[in-house]
């Protein structure tokens, strides 16, 4: 009949789609190493395995209940298994070291040690209960029969100190089967040679990944996963048999765009060599320190002109050493001469309305709106220093003047 009721518990264990099935539970073929054993953190339901790639060389694990019940509008969470399945296995072989199996082992002592205690209490009190229905029974044997208000007193109480010692003797059967930490030596030698060979059968080419689960379920009871405050980021929590726990911080890979974005460390040095130095000589600087792009390869001038452009980093101002002050005074104050012009100009256009007369093909003379660019007029910085006043071009003037 016992083994009835395990047959029968097995093949509950091993449907997918009981009613209180939670988790799955044969070990299937699959590469995913945590199939049946992970729970999601958000909505509490398993995760479920997907098989991407030409013949599933691609699994993740995916939790979609809630989108899928209408109460989301996004999965709970997705990822790929080797992530999680290396850093449990990791975990896996860590608790079954020498050292942490010996420990195991110095525990289990003082587990036996605290059973035999234990034993011992259950056996001192089936002795009291043994005695007190032998001296129930001697009582009853030696009243007089005459007597048959205390016989009958007697004989209730040998009734009832016998039913207690049979229901103490099943209290202590079912507690010592239940409790019962014993380990002879040969066991323990097993164990401890165990810690040693299941590195090697784990990481052993013929072990199968069905092997493997198997493994995993012989010592971990659930996972439950759940998203960290930072979005690249998992929580395991591990429950082991043994009733345990574990908690492990899984790191994610970052995206696309992170990976290939250049770090702050690079731009800052570009900026610093920006302001001496042109494209081509920071990245000849750059590669001398052995310094690569965000792609591993060596930098180029285009590489440079790009980070220039994404962060707006200015190029650099060279001058030629044969240029005398002049010259550089007449290059640095050029541009700021040339927007002064652009900008009395710009006031010149809106006080006649931004208008001026054109010819067009048939001869005839119409007001058309000026072209942006013809906002952008040429100044000469040797007569604007000359004169404070803007100067106007000639068709400029006409056009305010009204004269075609």
């Amino acid at each position: 009949m016992e083994e009835f009721f395990k047959n029968q518990e097995c093949l509950e264990k091993n449907r997918t789609n009981g009613e209180e099935t939670l988790l799955a539970g044969p070990a299937r073929e699959g590469l995913a190493l945590l199939q049946g054993l992970l729970l999601c953190g958000t909505c509490g339901h398993a995760l479920t395995v997907r098989y991407t790639g030409n013949g599933g060389i691609y699994p993740c694990y995916l939790c979609n209940r809630l989108r899928r019940d209408g109460l989301a509008s996004k999965d709970c969470m997705s990822f790929r298994c080797d992530l999680l399945d290396g850093a449990i296995a990791a975990e896996v072989l860590k608790a079954l070291r020498p050292a942490e199996i010996e420990l195991a082992l110095a525990a289990l002592q003082e587990l036996e040690s605290r059973d035999r205690t234990i034993s011992r209490q259950w056996q001192m009190r089936l002795e009291r209960a043994e005695y007190e229905a032998a001296l129930a029974e001697r009582r009853y044997q030696e009243v007089d029969p005459s007597q048959r208000l205390v016989a009958g007193t007697l004989e209730r109480r040998w009734n009832d100190a016998l039913l207690q010692l049979e229901d103490l003797k099943k209290q202590a059967a079912e507690f010592l089967h239940q409790e019962a930490r014993v380990a002879t030596p040969e066991q323990k030698a097993k164990v401890l040679a165990l810690a040693s060979d299941l590195p090697r059968v784990w990481h052993a080419h013929t072990t199968q990944a069905k092997d493997r689960k198997r493994m995993l379920r012989l010592l971990i009871k659930d996972i439950t996963v759940e998203k960290a405050l930072n979005p690249k980021q998992l929580l395991a929590h591990i429950r082991w048999q043994g009733g345990a726990c574990t908690d492990i911080c899984v790191q994610l890979p970052p995206n696309i765009a992170d990976r290939v974005r250049y770090a702050a460390a690079v731009v800052d040095r570009v900026r610093h060599l920006a302001q001496s130095l042109p494209d081509g000589d920071i990245a000849d600087c750059l590669n001398q320190e052995g310094q690569v792009s965000a792609v591993g390869k060596p930098f180029t001038g285009s590489m440079i002109q790009w980070i220039r452009y994404r962060y707006q980093i200015p190029r650099a101002t060279l001058v030629r050493p044969e240029e005398d002050y002049t010259q550089r005074h007449r290059r640095t104050e050029a541009p700021r001469l040339g927007t002064q012009l652009v900008q009395d100009s710009d006031d010149i256009l809106n006080a006649i309305g931004g208008r001026c007369f054109m010819k067009s093909p048939s001869g005839c003379q119409a007001f058309a709106p000026l072209r942006p660019a013809w906002r952008f007029l040429p100044a000469s910085p040797v007569s604007a220093r000359k004169s404070h006043s803007p100067v106007v071009p000639g068709w400029l003037a006409s056009a305010a003047s009204g004269n075609p």
